[in-house]
């Protein structure tokens, strides 16, 4: 600008506001301060939704834990480490409606697996080996076995199938032996369990193909079948 001009302008006259010298602020400044907002108030509104849930189920644990009676203490059967878990679960569990607990025969004649009959059952009946449904309805259906086996120079498979009338729901399946040297006891454990809807007089029973290798002896207690109703249809 010319010198002369400048001296020529009032002394007074106000200069240039400040403001009007402010660069703006980038448009990505004010895009990432919106995407800062939204993701504080969406954590948020997670982080509260997981402490109500949370606190839901909490109160509906309690609520179903209050509601189960003591147990009586006068059952007849105890078994080892695993059937004794097993047999106390069933016992403290909300049901009691439907269930049974049975463990298996020491007279094993049969590919189809026996069960001795003084077990505990409640709403199902048992007859010939089966345990025949009385009360429709989803039913958790477990089996234990153990088995002793004395190795020869060959491999040998056990299995154990769980049927629902005649057809085979779920089987357990373990090669023992497979080294081909002679031991003298190998013991192995199957189990098997199973979630299906039953309706009444569904039969439910335990195939085993090598029934001489359950071990009626040793664990004469870890051998046990269970049913209980976990939903009725009622």
């Amino acid at each position: 600008m010319d010198p002369g001009l400048q001296r020529a302008r009032s002394p007074g006259a106000p200069g240039p506001d400040p403001a009007m010298h402010v660069p703006p602020e980038p448009v990505a400044s004010h895009l990432g301060t919106t995407t800062r907002n939204y993701f504080c108030f969406t954590t948020a509104t997670l982080a509260l939704c997981l402490i109500f849930t949370v606190a839901t189920i909490m109160v509906l644990v309690v609520q179903r834990t209050d509601s189960i009676p003591s147990p009586p203490d006068n059952f007849p059967l105890k078994g080892g480490n695993c059937s004794e878990d097993l047999l106390c679960i069933l016992k403290r569990a909300p049901f009691k409606k439907t269930w049974a607990y049975l463990q298996v025969s020491k007279h094993l004649n049969n590919t189809k697996l026996s069960w001795n009959k003084d077990g505990i059952i409640h709403g199902v009946r048992y007859q010939d080996g089966n345990l025949v449904i009385q009360f429709p309805g989803w039913y958790f259906i477990i089996c234990q076995l153990q088995f002793l086996v004395q190795c020869s120079n060959h491999s040998m498979d056990l299995k154990l199938e769980l049927l629902v009338n005649t057809e085979v729901k779920k089987q357990a399946l373990v090669t023992v032996c497979e080294s081909g040297i002679q031991t003298k006891n190998i013991y192995q454990n199957l189990s098997q369990f199973l979630l299906d809807y039953l309706p009444v007089n569904t039969t439910i029973s335990v195939m085993v193909d090598k029934f001489q290798y359950v071990d009626t002896n040793t664990f004469p207690l870890e051998n046990v079948l269970s049913v209980f109703l976990y939903s009725g249809s009622d």
